[in-house]
């Protein structure tokens, strides 16, 4: 029953590591969009002080997840952001997605897993 609740626990931890690490993610989209308007405009600076606080709020999560998870577990999932960033340009920017994207997302899973497994 003990191991249930560590293992519980544990994966509480990882859904919260992804969910902070999908809001990080966002400023990718949010910065693109910013760009997209002329410099300094109204519509800059607001997308900007949106990236601004989102990165907030994320540095703040981000030392709250560190005091559950090892450093290298955590900055290691941090590369999945990449994939993010990837679904994030198909969806709102209709971006094309290659097979190279695909492979690389791949290897990106199969490193976070090998990080993440090799800590335990």
């Amino acid at each position: 029953m003990m191991e249930t609740k560590k293992y519980t626990a544990k994966i509480k931890e990882y859904v919260f590591l992804h969910i902070i690490l999908l809001f990080y993610s966002l400023n990718s989209i949010i910065s693109k969009i910013a760009s997209q308007n002329p410099f300094l405009s109204f519509k800059f600076i607001i997308y900007y002080g949106i990236v601004i606080l989102n990165l907030l709020l994320y540095t703040f999560l981000w030392q709250q997840i560190l005091k559950k998870l090892p450093l290298t577990t955590a900055f290691s999932n941090k590369s999945v952001t990449i994939i993010w960033g990837m679904i994030w340009g198909f969806i709102f920017f209709k971006e094309h997605i290659s097979m190279k994207m695909i492979l690389g997302s791949v290897i990106i899973i199969i490193g976070v897993y090998l990080v993440v497994t090799d800590n335990e």
